[in-house]
């Protein structure tokens, strides 16, 4: 069995770092527009949860900011709730939102 993703999209908010132990992580939500339009003729946005770890979280919370492009490998992980997170093993700066 398999279970990765790869995604590509633009950050909704800064990345910011956060404790839970030893560990260090930061939550971004990923804004990913659909290839086609709805019946109104614009694009959808899917919204994705992404979670990062340790030097991966690190990083992104150093060198990204709102709106820029990143692509993000790793697995799907579901929630108590039924809620869907994708658990990041890499990712990878695309672009910076000052070149938007």
């Amino acid at each position: 069995m398999l279970n990765q993703v790869i995604l590509v999209g633009r950050l909704t908010n800064k990345p910011i770092l956060e404790e839970k132990g030893d560990k260090v992580y930061s939550k971004v939500t990923l804004a990913i527009p659909r290839n086609y339009k709805n019946i109104n003729g614009e694009y959808d946005i899917d919204y994705i949860d992404v979670v990062l770890f340790n030097k991966i979280a690190q990083s992104c919370v150093e060198y990204c900011e709102q709106g820029d492009i990143i692509s993000v490998r790793g697995n799907l992980q579901r929630l108590k709730d039924k809620d869907l997170e994708v658990y990041a093993k890499k990712i990878t700066f695309l672009s910076s939102g000052l070149n938007k």
